[in-house]
C-alpha cells in the first residue's frame, strides 16, 4: 500500500515542478523517491521527505576524481538515456569537479574542486573512478602534484558519501591484475572503510562504450 504522506504530496506544487524539471510524470516521480527510500532501508515515511527533499533543496554537489582506468565509466554515464547526461548535470546534480568533462584545466580545475568541497563541506558526494596504485607511496598516479591516495583522502574526508564507481575503483579491476606492479587497489582498501561500491565494467548497462 503507497505512504499515506507521499500520496498527500502527489498534489504539492513543489512536486509537479520537479517532475516536470526531470521529465517525469509525478507518479513515476513519487515511485522513485519511494524506491530510494526502500534500497537505503530508511523507515515508513521516509520516502515523503525523499521527495521534499528533491522538490525544495539544491541540487547535490559531485565531486568526481579519475585515477586508473580507461574512462569507460564516464563513456557509458555520456551514452545514458534515463537520465540523459544533460539532464543529469543539469537538474539532478551540480557536477562540480570532473577532469574529463570540464571546460577548465590546471590550477582553474583544482581551485574548483577545493571551493566545492569549502561550500559544501559534509554534504557533497565523492564519485571515484579507477583504481588507486598504493605501492611506493602511491607515484604513479598523481593529479595536480597529489598522488591518487592523498587525494581520495582529502576529498572524502568530508564527503556526505563515497561511490566507487566501476570495478577498477570498486575492487582493483584489471589494473591489479598480477603482477599488479603499482599495488592498484580499490577505494575501500585506500579509506579502511565500506564505500557505496558500483562495480562492472562498465557499470551502466544499457551503454555501450567505443572499443
Amino acid at each position: 500500500m503507497a505512504n499515506t504522506s507521499l500520496l498527500k504530496l502527489e498534489g504539492d506544487s513543489r512536486i509537479a515542478a520537479v517532475s516536470q524539471r526531470l521529465n517525469l510524470p509525478r507518479r513515476e516521480f513519487l515511485q522513485f523517491c519511494a524506491t530510494v527510500a526502500a534500497s537505503l532501508g530508511l523507515p515508513q515515511g521516509a520516502d515523503a521527505a525523499v521527495a521534499e527533499a528533491l522538490a525544495t533543496r539544491k541540487r547535490p554537489s559531485v565531486i568526481w576524481l579519475h585515477f586508473q582506468e580507461c574512462t569507460g565509466c564516464t563513456e557509458s554515464m555520456l551514452r545514458a538515456e534515463h537520465p540523459t547526461l544533460e539532464k543529469l548535470i543539469l537538474d539532478v546534480i551540480s557536477l562540480d569537479y570532473h577532469e574529463t568533462l570540464f571546460a577548465a584545466a590546471g590550477h582553474q580545475a583544482e581551485q574548483a574542486r577545493k571551493t566545492a568541497m569549502a561550500e559544501n563541506k559534509g554534504s557533497y558526494l565523492l564519485v571515484i573512478e579507477g583504481a588507486i596504485p598504493t605501492r611506493d607511496g602511491g607515484i604513479y598516479c598523481k593529479v595536480g602534484g597529489q598522488t591518487a591516495i592523498e587525494l581520495t583522502r582529502e576529498c572524502a574526508a568530508d564527503a556526505a558519501a563515497v561511490i566507487a564507481i566501476g570495478s577498477c575503483a570498486s575492487w582493483g579491476g584489471m589494473p591489479s591484475t598480477d603482477p599488479n606492479p603499482t599495488g592498484s587497489s580499490g577505494v575501500a582498501a585506500v579509506l579502511g572503510k565500506p564505500v557505496v561500491t558500483i562495480p562492472g565494467c562498465h557499470p551502466i548497462p544499457t551503454t555501450s562504450c567505443p572499443q
